[in-house]
């Protein structure tokens, strides 16, 4: 038998792993059946000798394979030769983060195995599994703080089941609220925020414009992008009105402390504060459906 699991979530692959090892070890106790192969070391004749041989406890084997897409070797002798696996009452579990739709052992594996794909989660996706998660924890959280944690970490599931956890611990049998996740988790974003709302500061409208459909076209939620350049304009404020103080006495990560001070620079404090109520009002028109989520990135743009 042979199964294929494959994507980019690979929190939730190794999890779909990991339940399948702990139920073949539920019923074969003894786990000298149960084998891991790194992708490049493996030799075909000798994992299929290996899998093939009778065992001497009468058990069934599981051989888990990881990146095996990488030994081109290993990848011409399966595609001729893996069908003796299909067979066998033994299980042959291959994992793989990224591959080609066009690669021979991915088409022979989608037709010849049991697969599974484990795509990135959409942002409504990562919302509904990190309420899972707090319930399964005995937590609850408010939707804007739930909204908040899905903008900040993405669908990052390794890093948002860790938020999840300290959030968790911290609430203490209270409510998750919004506040709660802006003090305790850092939001995930590129360097090119900084490059936006440095065009933005400058007035560079067309240069912020461009910077704008760049990230939506990656794939970003105008709601995001509002989230993150709020988040950064707050940094900014807290630097402008700091009097001197440093990245820890503000309790900000360096980097983010230097490319804030940078940009404090090119703004007042009153022109700080009236971007950052402008972008609370746009947010809030979105919602209510007052304006259209992309016509309100052009109107930050170009009113600023």
């Amino acid at each position: 038998m042979i199964i294929f699991l494959y994507g980019t979530d690979t929190y939730r692959l190794k999890q779909k792993l990991g339940e399948m090892v702990e139920e073949y070890k539920k019923k074969h106790k003894s786990g000298f059946n149960f084998r891991v192969f790194e992708g490049k070391e493996i030799n075909f004749e000798d994992l299929k000798n290996e899998f093939l041989s009778i065992s001497m406890f009468k058990e069934k084997k599981l051989f888990v394979l990881f990146n095996s897409f990488s030994n081109s070797k290993f990848k011409e002798d399966f595609i001729d030769q893996g069908s003796v696996f299909i067979k066998s009452e033994n299980i042959l579990v291959f994992c793989e983060e990224e591959v080609s739709l066009k690669d021979k052992l991915f088409n022979f594996l989608k037709d010849k195995a049991k697969t599974e794909c484990f795509e990135s989660l959409t942002l409504e996706q990562s919302k509904r599994w990190a309420k899972k998660e707090f319930n399964s924890l005995g937590a609850e959280i408010d939707t804007p703080a739930l909204d908040k944690l899905a903008e900040f970490v993405g669908s990052d599931l390794w890093r948002m089941k860790k938020e999840i956890d300290k959030l968790a611990s911290y609430a203490e049998g209270k409510e998750i609220k919004e506040k709660d996740v802006e003090a305790l988790v850092f939001p995930s974003f590129d360097s090119n925020i900084f490059a936006t709302i440095d065009a933005i500061a400058k007035k560079e409208k067309k240069r912020a414009a461009g910077l704008i459909r760049h990230h939506l076209e990656n794939g970003d939620s105008v709601p995001y992008l509002l989230s993150m350049i709020s988040y950064q304009l707050r940094n900014i404020i807290s630097v402008k009105d700091a009097k001197g103080k440093s990245a820890g006495q503000l309790e900000m990560r360096p980097f983010v402390f230097s490319q804030s001070s940078a940009q404090a620079r090119q703004f007042s404090l009153e022109e700080l504060k009236g971007l950052y109520q402008k972008i609370l009002d746009l947010d809030t028109d979105i919602k209510t459906g007052r304006i259209d989520p992309e016509v309100a990135l052009d109107l930050l743009i170009f009113d600023v």
